[in-house]
């Protein structure tokens, strides 16, 4: 399905470009004022390569429904803090995509956001229809 296999190469990539430079990608967690440093640093260091390997799972259909839970609740932390840093009148960067895109601000990325979390959610049901078969 075409839905799960951008959501793949979107996390993928998300993944890729912030394990490149984990150093900014914790400032960038620090500045959603949720968590102490260390979390933030422990955070840049680990949740990049969860995406990437979430991403890769997900494209190869290897453990799919796990890959999916993990996207889904990635989508939704994610989703929880550029709107705790919005209702806090916070105006930073997602930092979602590391130094790969000029800055959004947290509005941009809640929506695009969503939209993730509806394509996830069709990829669910879509998963749930027992095969269709030919003949």
């Amino acid at each position: 399905m075409f839905i799960r296999i951008v959501l793949s190469f979107l996390f993928i990539f998300a993944g890729a470009t912030k394990a490149y430079d984990p150093s900014e990608f914790a400032r960038e967690i620090a500045r959603y004022q949720l968590v102490p440093w260390t979390v933030s640093v422990l955070g840049a260091i680990y949740l990049p390569w969860l995406e990437m390997l979430t991403g890769i799972l997900l494209l190869l259909k290897r453990f799919e429904r796990g890959a999916l839970l993990i996207v889904t609740v990635l989508l939704l932390v994610f989703s929880g803090a550029l709107a705790s840093a919005m209702v806090r009148g916070l105006n930073i960067d997602c930092g979602c995509f590391g130094r790969a895109f000029a800055a959004t601000g947290t509005l941009t990325p809640l929506i695009r956001n969503l939209v993730l979390l509806t394509c996830a959610s069709v990829v669910w049901v879509d998963g749930q229809q027992p095969p269709q078969n030919e003949g």
